[in-house]
């Protein structure tokens, strides 16, 4: 079997699996599913395998850390178009504290294959869910079952924002970096001479 046949039969697998997750109700019944609103605690990341940077837990940075925890896939197209944007995202705000963690749930070897065929253009933690947990809930959570799909936790741990991660997301980064507590000003006090 040649090499594009194969990849070709691997992207229409992968798609007729992620309609199959949508349409079945990923492994949950629809009344297992948790309701997600905004305000509300973020769940935790359910991770099979971290494939770049990572671990990440989102409980660790309470108030130093946002997220961005994107939904993704390897054979989507618009996916794709995200990750320079989210490159940028993440080495413009990193040193404020921001974190950006992109989740599939494809087979991890293929996944690897890609961050390498991507290099620098792909700078952020990759991981693996674990049994589509996360994406359960999160996605399910919030009623969604297209991607690419990004979520903002806030340094209190809540989900203030989700969306396309081309359509609004740098703005509710920037909206909910962690603030840095100023230093107190050190004046000079009076020495007497001054007046």
């Amino acid at each position: 079997m040649n090499r594009k046949y194969a990849k070709s039969l691997k992207i229409a697998v992968l798609a007729i699996a992620t309609v199959a997750f949508v349409a079945v109700g990923v492994v949950k019944a629809e009344d297992e599913v948790k309701v997600l609103k905004l305000g509300d605690p973020a769940p935790a990341l359910q991770v099979a395998e971290w494939l770049q940077g990572g671990p990440i837990a989102l409980n660790e940075g309470k108030g130093s850390k946002i997220y961005v925890v994107e939904f993704w896939a390897t054979w989507c197209p618009p996916c794709r178009v995200t990750i320079p944007h989210l490159t940028e995202l993440y080495k413009k705000y990193k040193g404020q504290g921001l974190e950006v963690v992109a989740i599939t749930d494809e087979d991890p070897e293929y996944v690897k294959e890609f961050l390498t065929e991507q290099g620098d253009k792909l700078a952020y933690p990759v991981a693996i869910d674990r049994d589509q947990l996360t994406a359960i809930d999160y996605m399910l959570g919030v009623n969604v079952n297209t991607i690419p799909h990004a979520f903002v936790i806030d340094a209190q741990g809540k989900l203030v924002w989700h969306g396309s991660p081309l359509n609004g997301l740098e703005e509710a980064v920037k909206q909910h970096l962690p603030k840095k507590d100023k230093a107190p000003s050190r004046a000079k006090a009076p020495s007497g001479n001054e007046v």
